[in-house]
Formats: C-alpha cells, sequence, structure tokens
C-alpha cells in the first residue's frame, strides 16, 4: 500500500511539474535577445532557456561524472593487495 501512495505522489509532483513547464513555454513564446560578454542570442523564450537548462544539466552530469571518477580512483589507489599464503 506504501509503495502505491509513493507512486500517486510521484505522478502528482511529476503533473505539476508538467503543468508549470506548459505554462512557462506558452508565456516565454516570444521573440527574446540575451547578450552575453559580446555574445547576442536571439530566439524564443522557450527555446533559448531549455537550452540554458541543457547546458546547466550537462556541467552537473560532468562535475558529477568526474567527482566519481577521482573518488574511484582514490579508492582504488588506497586498497591494498592480499595474497592468499598456502
Amino acid at each position: 500500500m506504501e509503495q502505491k501512495k509513493n507512486s500517486i505522489l510521484f505522478w502528482v509532483i511529476n503533473g505539476l511539474i508538467a503543468l508549470v513547464v506548459l505554462i512557462f513555454i506558452i508565456q516565454n513564446w516570444g521573440p527574446v535577445k540575451f547578450n552575453f560578454l559580446g555574445l547576442r542570442l536571439e530566439g524564443y523564450g522557450f527555446l533559448v532557456f531549455l537550452v540554458i537548462f541543457l547546458l546547466g544539466f550537462f556541467s552537473g552530469w560532468l562535475w558529477a561524472y568526474f567527482r566519481g571518477r577521482k573518488n574511484r580512483h582514490n579508492e582504488k589507489k588506497g586498497q591494498e593487495t592480499h595474497y592468499l599464503e598456502q
């Protein structure tokens, strides 16, 4: 029964997130302009924000990947090799 409650809560939260995203897309349908360090971006608002979101997601994923890789490397370096004596 507990798992069913978690499943319903999961879908309710995802539905609310989807609704917020849909409202965001509708409200930001018009063209927008961004200036950043001499780089000028023009496009539909939701597409520009989507690209920015994906860049943030990718950079966060890379950070976690390399941090995990470093931790795994440090764990391997700290392990000692044990041989069985016969």
